[in-house]
């Protein structure tokens, strides 16, 4: 199917980076919001964006083009000559609801729907129109002008032609667009979620520091380190998110408790100036440990009983392994194609070495002991992948 106009429902910080990823090859983009004042934010960021690429050495020309593409409206009533829609609204299915049925009114029959949602089923998602064929996740990073991956989720009901258009829609904006079986938090996040959650774990049970942690992470395979990043993101949506997971994974996913206390403590990260880590007022730049973090640490720890002081000595493999782990359950149930697993890792994160050529390099048989050993200690977060078993059993030593 031929796209020749796009529209981005939502123009907060997500929206109108797309829009940006949309006019930087030239596809003009219908940009809504509910009110004036949050377009002039979306259309202000946009702005901006465009500017950094203007200092940074692009033809002023060359930008006031491309912003002469966005469009900006409040109505629904100029989606009639839409080929495809983006949703870039609040991670709330009840808002999403409103936005479909609306967007099933207003386009035209055979215009494509898509959600940027991070985890929400595109199934549920989709129900909402009488074009669920037409209906697909299309799931960027942030900052989406930037960042190479879009994870794009079929429903049940979709189409392989709706698939495919997103594929090619991705990949005309220069992405990795890497098709992704429907679950919860997708591929990435998913395994990012593992790996996050340890981290925390670590932390808890005395086995590294803050400062310790993260640099490791970074030594092993990351640009930033899983406590940083927390308090990039916010502890109130780490927190969310890894409650979602609980509840969709099971134990495996079970959320480590400092989230919770630093959320009531409002100790939400770079947000609040203070996190894991403390922040200068002035530069917002990180200025070490927050020293109120033993104050959170010991409170869980005395809620729990005595500290737990962890059996196996610390070492970065540990934050991986999990990620390796669920890394081999999504291969086995089938979420994406092998050869699409460390590509988009690397690509959505920024990992210098994706989890499956982690385990590879580590030696699978060597990787299923360590997880085994770390089972026995730790309990269910470390439950061997039955794929990585039989790899193992059957003298495998690349993944396929």
């Amino acid at each position: 199917m031929q796209i020749n106009r796009v529209a981005v429902v939502g123009a907060g910080t997500m929206g109108s980076s797309i829009a940006v990823a949309f006019i930087g090859k030239g596809i003009p983009v219908l940009l809504k919001d509910i009110d004036q004042a949050q377009l002039d934010k979306g259309l202000a960021n946009i702005d901006r964006l465009l500017k950094s690429r203007v200092d940074k050495g692009m033809a002023k020309k060359d930008a006031d083009a491309q912003r002469a593409l966005v469009e900006a409206t409040t109505e629904y009533s100029k989606f009639s000559d839409v080929d495809f829609v983006i949703e870039a609204v609040a991670e709330n299915i009840d808002i999403k609801k409103k936005v479909f049925e609306s967007l099933d009114e207003y386009c035209n029959v055979d215009a494509i729907f898509s959600s940027n949602t991070s985890s929400l089923s595109i199934t549920q998602i989709g129900s909402f129109t009488r074009r669920p064929d037409k209906v697909v996740g299309m799931h960027f990073f942030n900052p989406a002008h930037l960042m190479k991956l879009v994870e794009v989720i079929p429903g049940l009901e979709t189409s392989q032609d709706t698939v495919q258009t997103a594929i090619s829609l991705g990949q005309t904006l220069g992405k990795l667009a890497v098709r992704v079986e429907e679950c919860a938090s997708f591929l990435v996040n998913r395994l990012l979620g593992r790996y996050m959650n340890e981290a925390l774990w670590c932390l808890l049970e005395g086995a590294a520091d803050i400062e310790t942690i993260d640099k490791a992470a970074c030594d092993f395979a990351m640009p930033i380190g899983p406590l940083a990043l927390r308090d990039m993101n916010g502890a109130d949506i780490g927190l969310a998110v890894a409650k979602f997971n609980f509840q969709e994974y099971g134990e495996r996913f079970a959320p480590c408790p400092i989230l919770e206390q630093m959320v009531e403590k409002n100790m939400l990260g770079q947000k609040t100036m203070g996190g894991f880590y403390a922040y200068d007022k002035e530069t917002r730049k990180r200025a070490g440990a927050n020293a109120e973090m033993s104050t959170i640490l010991n409170a869980v720890r005395n809620g729990k009983g005595e500290k737990k002081n962890a059996t196996i000595e610390f070492k970065a493999e540990r934050l991986f392994l999990p990620m390796i782990n669920e890394a081999f359950l999504c291969l086995q149930e089938r979420i994406c194609a092998p050869e699409d697993l460390d590509p988009a890792l690397c690509a959505g994160l920024g990992m210098r070495i994706g989890p499956l050529a982690m385990a590879t390099q580590m030696g699978l048989d060597n990787c299923l002991k360590q997880i085994e050993e770390h089972f026995e200690v730790f309990g269910e977060r470390f439950r061997p992948a039955p794929l990585l078993k039989r790899y193992v059993w059957s003298k495998r030593t690349t993944i396929s």
